[in-house]
């Protein structure tokens, strides 16, 4: 019998082990998601090795990266506004990308892609790119962009893409992309920083000059939106683990002293 309720005492003080271990962990997990906050993108013309890609409102296209899995994430997503989709689903702040998703951005609606970095290799392709205004940063990453007139390779460049019912502009910030027609992808035409290009369905023009303030109107667009990111406040996070730490010595303390049996002093006489 005696063996009987030292085995109950054990059990009981595993479970209660076992319970406070797991109070420890939701506390600890409770404390890491309330160090979660959002904060804007302060240098949204940083770029890693995938580069990035933002668009404005009213436009949609799909991204696939060559080579990957269907399921495979790409990169992330970043919206502004409330109409910014994700294969037909709303994102409030941020979401990760698949291969071969479609995004899309409605009305006072703008969204920013950041691409995974990769190796050499690595190659994005955007097509169903019909209408609105797009701003890229390919990096080191091969992006190959389809527009209802015009095909666009680039590496190693910046640029902005402008595609309307009649034609497609293309404005070169830095580096050097190939422009071809969809219709004659055969022949292209090299274009350069600080040069533009207009593309229609059956004809390209040659590259011309940029006048310093046409790049700044053009751009203008990027600054009617705020994008935001999820960062970890690992100020909060450390003030929240000392304070369950805190805690859970004093409830340890308190179950040491109270499960003690008898007080000390001298033994009482009857």
């Amino acid at each position: 019998m005696g063996s009987t309720k030292n085995k109950s005492f054990f059990c009981m003080r595993d479970e209660l082990s076992v319970n406070f271990h797991s109070w420890l962990l939701l506390m600890l997990a409770v404390w890491l998601l309330s160090g979660c906050k959002t904060v804007p993108i302060q240098d949204r013309n940083f770029a890693e090795n995938g580069g990035f890609w933002e668009q404005d409102e009213n436009m949609g296209f799909r991204l696939h990266r060559n080579a990957g899995a269907s399921g495979a994430v790409i990169g992330t997503l970043y919206a502004s506004g409330k109409n910014v989709l994700l294969n037909g689903d709303q994102v409030k702040v941020s979401a990760p990308v698949k291969n071969n998703s479609f995004v899309s951005s409605g009305m006072q609606s703008g969204a920013r892609i950041e691409f995974k970095a990769t190796d050499s290799t690595c190659s994005i392709r955007v097509d169903q790119f019909n209408s609105g205004k797009a701003y890229a940063d390919t990096s080191s990453c091969l992006h190959d962009i389809e527009t209802l007139h015009a095909r666009i390779q680039a590496r190693n460049a910046v640029l902005q893409i402008n595609v309307s019912q009649q034609q497609t502009d293309i404005m070169v910030l830095s580096g050097t992309i190939e422009v071809m027609t969809r219709e004659d992808t055969g022949q292209f035409v090299v274009v350069r920083a600080d040069q533009k290009i207009t593309v229609t369905p059956n004809t390209i023009d040659q590259p011309h000059a940029l006048a310093p303030d046409e790049i700044w109107q053009r751009m203008r667009w990027r600054e009617d939106f705020q994008l935001y990111k999820t960062v970890v406040d690992w100020r909060k996070v450390v003030a929240g683990a000392a304070i369950v730490a805190l805690v859970a010595v004093a409830i340890l303390f308190g179950k040491g002293r109270g499960g003690g049996g008898h007080g000390g002093g001298f033994p009482r006489h009857r």
